[in-house]
């Protein structure tokens, strides 16, 4: 079998691993994989060189369908039975290239949906329409779709997955005088609302707690002056650290008490997989397919648009150790029975046969 990934970017961001995990999972079962990307020099590109693979730049255009022509030329000159988009917005390219060349094709939702087709504007609607086929990474972004006229045969759910290898997945109590390392793992940017951490810094601040703490940021974006700024304003410089881009998070999770996510939408976000499968327990905004992973055993779960509901989730944790070392046992246990890397490639050309059998029908 041979498949033809399409790809936004291969930039660091959590569609992006999870690319990665498939190109893994799929050559162990044997599928040829090639992939085409509309940028180039990022930071993805040498894991994905180094399983063989040589991404192939069809964006030197911005022009839409001058870069639709050449991925069609591409497949055209290298056939595939499935042309699959990596992102939401390059579901069009997948799906037109698929019926220009006669491959299945398969498209992507990778948040919650709703938010990807306003994103998306006057794109949105098609491209989830114009695929042979879905992959979504929740439930809720499954029902969003049929709800919008998607034909429930026509959409699979492939969960988000995590390597669980070198990871000892427990926290370490740590004594009272030493500080709770809090963890923002994230593109800064409006949709994870980076601020929110901030300003949970200055309200635990505000409100004396009895633990002291320390906050974290690990990720870069176009926000990044202004958080900066903010965290001088309110003179957090001493509690409140940037980390920048991290290639390697195992010694950032390693050091953490507790993962904060604060996004206004998601999908199934990698980082609380990837918290969790390091034994950290989360406090998540209770949006997108976040519901389906955190349960009350590994993590709370608080209103999206109360930030003292999170500030008071996260000085509970803070002042309790041994919760915190139940939840991150918890959590790193549902994501080894849920979200390994064993049975991805099994998963994924299951649903490949199925939409070649569909076509051919």
């Amino acid at each position: 079998m041979k498949v033809c990934f399409v790809v936004g970017t291969l930039g660091r961001g959590g569609a992006e691993r999870q690319l990665i995990f498939m190109l893994r999972a799929l050559q162990k079962e044997g599928v040829e994989t090639r992939l085409l990307c509309l940028t180039r020099g990022e930071a993805h590109e040498k894991e994905i060189r180094d399983l063989g693979i040589e991404p192939e730049w069809v964006g030197s255009t911005g022009n839409r369908l001058l870069r639709l022509r050449r991925i069609i030329a591409s497949m055209r000159n290298k056939p595939a039975d499935i042309v699959q988009s990596s992102h939401f917005y390059t579901n069009i390219y997948a799906a037109a290239a698929g019926k220009f060349t006669g491959a299945a094709s398969i498209g992507a939702v990778r948040s919650d949906l709703r938010s990807e087709i306003a994103a998306d504007r006057v794109f949105g609607r098609w491209q989830i329409r114009l695929p042979d086929h879905l992959i979504a990474n929740s439930e809720l972004s499954v029902n969003r779709a049929v709800a919008l006229g998607v034909v429930a045969q026509r959409i699979d759910c492939v969960r988000n997955v995590v390597n669980m290898s070198h990871r000892n997945g427990s926290v370490t109590s740590r004594a009272d005088k030493d500080p709770v390392n809090i963890l923002f793992v994230g593109r800064l940017s409006k949709e994870k609302r980076p601020d929110w951490f901030i300003e949970l810094a200055s309200q635990l601040r505000a409100k004396g707690n009895r633990v002291k703490t320390q906050f974290r940021i690990a990720g870069d974006g176009p926000l990044r002056p202004e958080l900066e700024r903010m965290v001088c304003e309110r003179g957090l410089s001493d509690v409140v650290h940037f980390l920048g881009e991290q290639q390697n998070m195992a010694e950032t999770y390693a050091g953490a008490d507790i993962l904060v996510l604060t996004s206004r939408y998601e999908g199934t976000p990698n980082v609380l997989l990837e918290a969790m499968a390091y034994g950290v327990p989360v406090v998540a905004t209770k949006v997108g397919g976040v519901p389906e992973v955190v349960t009350d055993e590994c993590g709370v779960l608080v209103d999206p648009v109360s930030l003292a509901d999170l500030a008071e989730a996260v000085i509970m944790l803070t002042e309790k150790p041994q919760m915190r070392n139940q939840m991150g046992k918890a959590g790193r246990a549902y994501v080894q029975r849920n979200h390994s890397l064993d049975s991805l490639g099994r998963r994924l050309t299951g649903i490949y046969q199925k939409v070649l059998e569909a076509k051919r029908a």
